[in-house]
């Protein structure tokens, strides 16, 4: 797949759905979308040895399961009718405006 941008990848999330007949409340996706992080979690404790060898999982992969967060999160925001990128603009707007940058003394 070509390099696309946020709205153009919600779209093709909402197609990709709409062709299997996938759609499923938001619920499910919520909860779904919860095991999939559960699984990122896991994949960062791995990284950082918490654990030590228990945290072993051998078959994940981070970016595998950052993508199927991601793709939940572009399924529940088709779900929610939520526009991601006026929502995101919007929130990083109003979050400059409440954390302004750190200014670094030397």
């Amino acid at each position: 797949m070509n390099q696309k941008n946020l709205r153009e990848l919600q779209t093709y999330v909402k197609i990709f759905v709409d062709e299997r007949n996938w759609q499923t409340p938001a619920s499910d996706i919520l909860i779904h979308m919860v095991e999939e992080l559960g699984e990122v979690a896991r994949n960062v404790l791995k990284m950082k040895n918490y654990g030590g060898q228990h945290t072993s999982d051998s078959g994940h992969n981070m970016p595998e399961e950052l993508a199927d967060v991601f793709y939940l999160l572009l399924k529940l925001a088709n779900e929610s009718n939520v526009d991601l990128v006026e929502a995101f603009s919007q929130k990083m707007e109003k979050n400059s405006k409440r954390f302004p940058p750190v200014i670094k003394s030397d």
